[in-house]
């Protein structure tokens, strides 16, 4: 096994480089979000001595006000501060000058245009006001306090001139009066937002001067002294209001440390997914689809981090389990969940309990999360998860302090907010489908609906091979599922394997079951025709945009087998003449998953029944048995991932659905 994994990653290294230098891309990118001296001290407790290195103020911070106090205080100034305008570059004579220029007819009428302009323009003229009462003009260091409905935009100054230039017979028309001043007519004054800004922190700041305990550059605690209550208040305080910077290459061993661990763990995540997923690592989409994770949730923390208002808590990382399970399993979607908060836990200001609650919820997502594609069971889920991130952030909150204090409630509130953005999962499935090319229960349900354009075309133009259809589908949804693998898929698959009978029905048995379709074709002619079915449903399939996996199913039904009754009746009919044997061969190629398998032993094994005169329980059991071993025989299951005692309980479903379905009778002794 352990040969077999290293000549995976060899051949995964040679073959592969452009994949190589995306993973090197991504965990360059991971490791230029860490900060470059981040501190985290929520494992140290009051009453303990402090080991790290000595924290300095990186900002002058309150105490006594809470983050989310300060937050509404700057809310409340943003939305009650009187917006700012700065007077511009505007000038009365000179845009009269340049209208002149353009109208020279005008010129006799310079002073009533004068008049005009100067009329519009006796307060400020503006792209946006809004309805404040007032507002502050700040020209050349002086202060002007203004109404906020003495402003006019820059519209309305517009429409003013041309009425009363109009009005004035200035212009003949209001058109033209429109063309001559619309390059003319400008703001004379803008929005001032940067200077509003530092008005509303220099006021935030008047405001809680008093409650100023900690300056710039001033150090909060040293190594070796002993965390008072005051000193734990004042570190929470640094380290929830600082702003975490990227890493700079001032510390080149930190950010190569960083580097080393992210390529360890993006690295077992890619040698997990070649031994377990060796499809998915075949194609660079596969490799971005393991890398989009990881990359995606590693800027989420960044920016939340950055942020100094949103907790992590909010980010809903268990979106990675439910997404990634729709299309791989749960194994592959834990596996990755964890890779994504171990790299999550680098970035964040929290401690172990972070990481402990968020793998614990990924743990629960994978055991809970069955079918998103049920809104009722999706709810019910997301309402499991957010139990367990309440139930485990409790719990930890009553280890650490041993009851709830003031800080740890809005934690509750925030977890809530994470289960609420659960629901993103449902609407990110289908974008995740398109990006990277895979197919999700929710398109198959679609797709198994059928109104679908294809599946009505074949119950109409071929009714028998539709109902073959739907028994081939029961069939190997049945089996499918007692093997674990996607009866979903295989269920769906089968509706659409022989699309391609809706070209010439008529030479199909099973639509034209008391006449033969033949009569007038040779062999080579008749075998053609059976033969294309799986050609043009291909064709067919790809115009309608199938997705590629179903379209599988429907090149390798047959695999490379003969169309032994034309095959044969060739030899019978004309035994001295030789011909080319692949004329009654499909194209293949054979069948390579589970899924398709199935579907290909379901397909002849229920059009084969179909021929049985006594429909016993023995005769079916045989009959199985004898299509199975000519499968085999072919060499149609040797590039298969069906084992054995799977091919076995396949067997025991076909016969017990075959039994039922021919309703045959216990068999007493005689």
């Amino acid at each position: 096994m352990a040969t077999q994994d290293a000549s995976k990653i060899r051949a995964f290294a040679l073959k592969d480089l452009p994949k190589l230098i995306m993973i090197l891309l991504a965990v360059t990118f991971i490791c230029l979000l860490f900060p470059g001296n981040q501190i985290k001290n929520s494992n140290i407790r009051v009453g303990e001595t402090w080991t790290l290195p000595d924290v300095e103020a990186a900002s002058s911070f309150v105490i006594g006000l809470s983050d989310r106090e300060v937050t509404q205080k700057r809310a409340e100034l943003q939305s009650s501060f009187s917006r700012i305008y700065r007077k511009s570059d505007f000038n009365i004579a000179s845009a009269i000058d340049d209208l002149l220029k353009v109208k020279p007819d005008l010129i006799p009428q310079k002073e009533v245009i004068t008049s005009a302009f100067e009329e519009v323009y006796e307060y400020p003229v503006v792209d946006f006001k809004e309805d404040n009462t007032s507002v502050l003009l700040l020209n050349k260091g002086m202060e002007t306090r203004l109404k906020a409905n003495e402003l006019k935009t820059r519209n309305e100054a517009f429409d003013a001139l041309v009425k009363d230039l109009y009005a004035k017979n200035i212009f003949f028309t209001q058109e033209d009066a429109r063309n001559a001043l619309e390059a003319h007519v400008q703001v004379s004054a803008t929005l001032d937002n940067a200077m509003r800004n530092k008005m509303i922190e220099q006021t935030l700041e008047e405001l809680t001067k008093d409650n100023v305990s900690v300056r710039k550059g001033e150090t909060i605690i040293k190594t070796g002294e002993r965390l008072t209550a005051l000193k734990k208040q004042q570190l929470d305080t640094h380290f929830r209001s600082s702003v975490i910077k990227p890493f700079t290459f001032d510390n080149v061993l930190a950010f190569l440390g960083y580097f080393l661990l992210t390529a360890l763990i993006i690295g077992v995540l890619i040698l997990y997914s070649l031994r377990s997923f060796p499809k998915l690592t075949e194609t660079a989409k596969g490799i971005s689809f393991l890398l989009f994770w990881p990359v995606l949730f590693a800027l989420l923390v960044y920016l939340v981090e950055r942020s100094g208002t949103i907790s992590p808590y909010m980010i809903p990382f268990c979106i990675t389990p439910i997404v990634v399970s729709n299309f791989f399993g749960v194994r592959l979607a834990l596996f990755v969940h964890i890779v994504v908060i171990l790299i999550a836990s680098f970035l964040s200001s929290l401690g172990y309990e972070f990481t402990f609650l968020q793998i614990l919820a990924g743990i629960v997502t994978v055991l809970v999360i069955v079918e998103t594609r049920y809104w009722n069971k999706f709810f019910q889920a997301i309402v499991i998860i957010l139990a367990s991130y309440l139930v485990g952030y409790l719990g930890l909150a009553l280890i650490n302090s041993g009851s709830l204090n003031n800080n740890e409630l809005p934690v509750f509130g925030w977890l809530v907010v994470n289960a609420l953005l659960l629901l993103l999962a449902y609407p990110f499935i289908p974008l995740v489908e398109r990006m990277f090319g895979f197919v999700s229960s929710i398109t198959l349900a679609e797709l198994g609906d059928m109104n679908k354009p294809l599946l009505k075309e074949l119950s109409i133009k071929a009714p028998g091979t539709m109902q073959h259809s739907l028994q081939v589908a029961n069939l190997s949804e049945a089996a499918a599922d007692k093997i674990g693998a996607n009866s979903l898929l295989v269920k769906v698959a089968a509706l659409y394997h022989d699309i391609g009978k809706t070209i010439h029905p008529q030479y199909f048995i099973e639509n034209n079951p008391k006449k033969d379709g033949h009569n007038g074709l040779s062999n080579f002619e008749s075998a053609k025709v059976i033969i294309d079915h799986v050609i043009e449903g291909e064709k067919m399939a790809k115009k309608a945009k199938l997705p590629q996996i179903i379209i599988d199913f429907i090149t390798t039904h047959h695999g490379t087998t003969r169309v032994e009754y034309f095959y044969r009746n060739q030899i019978k009919s004309e035994p001295d003449r030789e011909f080319d044997e692949t004329l009654f061969q499909y194209p293949g190629p054979k069948p390579r998953t589970k899924e398709e398998t199935i579907m290909m032993l379901a397909d002849s094994i229920e059009a084969a029944s179909k021929s049985l005169d006594n429909p016993t329980g023995q005769a079916i059991d045989e009959l199985i048995k004898k299509i199975v071993e000519y499968k085999i025989g072919e060499g149609q299951l040797y590039d298969s991932e069906l084992t054995f005692n799977e091919l076995e309980e396949c067997i025991n479903v076909f016969s017990a659905l075959l039994r039922s379905i021919y309703h045959v009778r216990i068999e007493y002794p005689e």
